[in-house]
């Protein structure tokens, strides 16, 4: 018979595989999503194995939360999901209709009124339906064969009529917009579970075998979605801050993501080695999704404008900083004095993101200093002063935070940035 695997989401089953997890499946879980817990038997087998009547299970797991913020990496973001909702049922009306009305009478008169139902419900109210076959555990092998077919509640019309269109009446088969659209069904706590228990105690994998890993490698040349993103900074300095942050707040979304090292590639930083980096590697035809992240300052703004009027492959994009609030009423000197102005587009490096805790010394926010003159976008650059001693307070601030189970400190700014890369990765 062979031993199969299961996806379930607050413990539903969603999916099942026989003898290998499906390669889609370890894009979503990471080795640091792996555990074991020992459980009943008999989920498992007719019979105990030892005095306990325990087992031990072998698994994947991660918050819906978690599973989410995944999947909008990946591009199957929840606007997407309700877009194809009701057009997708309309397509499948249109195409089954006359099939079902030639064919199954008045079976096929009432699955049509079903659709129909479902289409102008809408997608909440099919997430609704969803909670209902979920709190229920309507299954396709439980429900009675027997019974009468036109007069089945919509849930139990949604478990029973599934295809190669639809499932549990959601009109795409395809897993990342189905898993995606089923999130919203469920509490933020519950958690999306790979099951591959059978399939270890089969010998398909080793008990300490790293499978969603080992899955990944040998999908990566060929499917992008297992590739990572990779994201192009001004200098050394952005990519270590931003590497060690994102570990730090988004430690579930680290591995979709690599950070080009200067040290290694002996690269030069600012922004027109950036520009030139993105330009050579668009010109290499290089297929990993790539993200250029300029600073938001005059030389960063002028680098980006320049990169933005030249065509580049669907697989690069390029930003800049986000808009800092913070910045936007912040101390300069330069010839006129002491000033306060808005910094953003002028003087906005990767520092002025590390938060107010950072920028902060005993005379007050630390002061950006006007430099030359970007003559394309007609404003000064500025740099904020004191570069060196605000990166050993982030140093700092960055190991308290990997030593502790809370954040303390300001971590809004590095926040804004990370946000804005992944909306922008979702239009992927």
């Amino acid at each position: 018979m062979g031993s199969y695997c299961s996806l379930k989401l607050a413990g539903y089953e969603i999916d099942s595989s026989k003898s290998y997890i499906n390669p889609f499946w370890a894009c979503l879980f990471n080795e640091k999503d792996k555990r074991s817990r020992m459980v009943g038997y008999e989920g498992y087998y007719t019979a105990p194995m030892d005095d306990t009547d325990l087992v031990p299970t072998y698994e994947y797991a991660a918050s819906a939360q978690t599973m989410k913020m995944r999947l909008e990496i990946l591009g199957y973001t929840l606007e997407k999901v309700k877009a194809l909702f009701i057009p997708g049922l309309e397509e499948i009306i249109e195409n089954q209709r006359e099939f079902y009305e030639e064919h199954l009478g008045a079976a096929g008169y009432k699955t049509i009124e079903n659709l129909t139902f479902l289409k102008e419900g809408g997608f909440d109210n099919w997430l609704n339906l969803v909670s209902q076959i979920f709190d229920r555990n309507l299954q396709t092998w439980n429900l009675d064969s027997g019974r009468d077919r036109m007069t089945d509640s919509i849930p139990i019309f949604l478990v029973d009529h599934y295809s190669d269109e639809m499932y549990l009446g959601y009109p795409s088969m395809e897993m990342g917009y189905l898993v995606r659209a089923m999130l919203e069904a469920v509490k933020p706590e519950d958690e999306l579970i790979l099951d591959i228990t059978s399939l270890v105690s089969a010998g398909y994998y080793e008990e300490n075998e790293a499978v969603c890993d080992r899955t990944i490698e040998g999908q990566i040349n060929s499917v992008i979605q297992f590739k990572k993103i990779i994201i192009l900074t001004e200098g050394t300095s952005d990519s270590s801050i931003l590497s060690k942050a994102l570990i730090v707040l988004y430690p579930e979304l680290t591995h979709y993501f690599s950070f080009m090292d200067f040290n290694t590639m002996s690269s030069e930083g600012g922004s027109s080695a950036l520009e030139r980096t993105v330009k050579s590697f668009a010109a290499a035809g290089i297929n990993n999704r790539i993200i250029a992240l300029f600073d938001n300052d005059a030389t960063g703004v002028t680098a980006f404008n320049r990169v933005k009027r030249i065509p580049l492959p669907d697989n690069i994009k390029v930003l800049t900083l986000p808009y800092l609030p913070l910045a936007s009423a912040y101390p300069t000197a330069g010839p006129q004095g002491l000033t306060v102005e808005d910094v953003n587009g002028r003087a906005c490096s990767i520092e002025m993101y590390l938060g107010a805790d950072i920028l902060i010394d005993t005379n007050g926010y630390i002061p950006v200093n006007w430099r030359s003159f970007e003559q394309q976008i007609k404003e000064y650059q500025g740099e904020i002063s004191k570069k060196g001693e605000i990166q050993d307070k982030f140093k700092k601030k960055i190991a308290l935070a990997q030593n502790t189970t809370s954040l303390s400190g300001d971590w809004s700014g590095l926040q804004l940035i990370f946000q804005s890369v992944f909306k922008e990765v979702a239009t992927w």
